[in-house]
């Protein structure tokens, strides 16, 4: 119910809402919120998001509604990050009692809980009665699994479904044009890059790097793989994150990228491997058949894989020692809106699988002090002139093919009213309703 922070910023103290339980009944007290972020800090589990939290030495409870996190070094986002699942409290009742189960049967206080989970086919919701605040107007939720894009669209016009999220983008026009139908194109945080493995050889001078950036026409892209659903990126984060920097567009300059390519003496009889998932982003073996199609274009011999998520996801968090792979698709969509979770999340140099997600293995000492000054300044303006300066570098150093945000389509029956859609890529139905 309110916060206090210490003038050095190194203790947060938060008082507690009183009267909260969790859906089994357990007491929301300062013990279950010790008890969540001691699990995420447990070096025994993996968890890859942890570098969000790392900043966190220790968490002390005060009294059962009074809870003290002590800080390593000043952190401005503090509560932004405390907003996290992984630092989510967790009741003692359910974690005794499931264990593991945990991740399949979550316990929280919301205000809806589990129903029933049947995989592949639903997940349902019912309203949790014992809410802590306004309670919804919806009895339950139930989340249908679809997976042909045709038949989901079919049932959002028939009337079978309420809502469905990031239909095709051919459909979408289409969708606008139906009476019964509110289309929502809202803007995301999810970014799509295709990352270099900067550690391989034939990607280590950044002029490879940027000649591949002037090589590939996003604008034409967004525009006709995407439908315009996507916005290019001006800078190596979303826009709508605290500290964004518009740098300016790698714009499409295949005889800037061929001049870099020779200075960097590239070796053009040299295969590079291309991989893609297929169904994890929207068009995403359409966009990397055409980012081919363009490094073809420049003499560039390019093979492009496919592959399903659990098998891309193995191949590209590999500890570089082991890892084979050269460019690849991936998308990273911040689910806090502040920049120290793009940038640092991707970039700094202890965040290289497999301890991290920085799939890219990029490493520059010089980025890394940007980023480590930047967490820690507490005054806002010092903060957004620091990660003006490190989008500056990360842009000319170039360890990505930057791309596109693109946009988190949600489209809903018109007899829906009050659905929040959030730029992180989620939506809140609390207080909708259906008429």
């Amino acid at each position: 119910t309110e916060k206090s922070i210490s003038k050095d910023g190194l203790v947060w103290t938060f008082k507690l809402r009183r009267g909260v339980k969790f859906h089994d009944g357990t007491p929301f007290t300062a013990e279950a919120v010790k008890a969540g972020l001691d699990r995420a800090l447990d070096p025994k589990l993996k968890v890859p998001l942890r570098f969000s939290i790392t900043m966190i030495d220790k968490v002390a409870v005060v009294d059962d509604y009074t809870v003290k996190i002590h800080l390593k070094y000043p952190y401005a986002p503090l509560d932004y990050v405390l907003s996290l699942t992984l630092a989510a409290p967790f009741s003692p009742k359910a974690v005794k009692e499931l264990g593991d189960k945990l991740a399949v049967q979550p316990v929280g206080t919301g205000a809806f809980k589990l129903g029933e989970w049947v995989k592949g086919e639903r997940i349902v919701l019912v309203r949790n009665e014992n809410y802590y605040g306004k309670k919804s107007t919806l009895d339950r939720i139930i989340f249908r699994v679809v997976p042909e894009h045709g038949t989901r669209t079919a049932m959002i016009r028939s009337g079978d479904l309420d809502m469905i999220v990031l239909p095709q983008p051919p459909d979408v026009a289409a969708m606008e044009k139906d009476p019964n139908l509110k289309v929502i194109n809202a803007t995301s945080t999810r970014y799509l890059f295709m990352g270099f493995n900067n550690k391989k050889d034939i990607f280590k001078d950044k002029r490879v790097r940027q000649a591949l950036n002037y090589a590939v026409d996003k604008d034409t892209i967004v525009k006709k793989v995407l439908f315009g659903l996507a916005d290019v990126a001006e800078g190596p984060m979303p826009e709508s994150l605290f500290g964004y920097y518009k740098v300016g567009k790698y714009e499409y300059n295949p005889k800037k990228a061929k001049e870099l390519l020779a200075a960097a003496k590239f070796p053009m009889d040299r295969k590079i491997s291309m991989i893609t998932p297929t169904g994890r982003y929207t068009f995403d073996k359409q966009v990397s058949e055409a980012i081919q199609a363009y490094l073809t274009d420049i003499g560039l011999k390019v093979e492009l894989r496919t592959y399903d998520w659990p098998t891309y996801m193995a191949m590209i968090y590999k500890p570089v020692e082991t890892s084979e792979t050269e460019l690849f698709l991936l998308g990273w969509g911040p689910i806090i809106l502040d920049a120290d979770f793009m940038l640092y999340g991707q970039f700094h140099s202890s965040v290289l699988p497999p301890k991290g997600l920085g799939s890219a293995f990029y490493s520059s000492p010089e980025v890394d002090k940007v980023l480590e000054e930047a967490r820690m300044a507490q005054e806002a303006n010092k903060r957004k002139d620091l990660y003006k300066k490190a989008s500056t570098m990360l842009w000319e150093d170039a360890p990505w093919i930057f791309l596109y945000v693109q946009k988190y389509t949600v489209v809903h029956r018109k007899n829906v009213k009050g659905v929040v859609v959030l730029p992180v890529e989620k939506f809140n139905p609390l207080y909708a309703t259906v008429e």
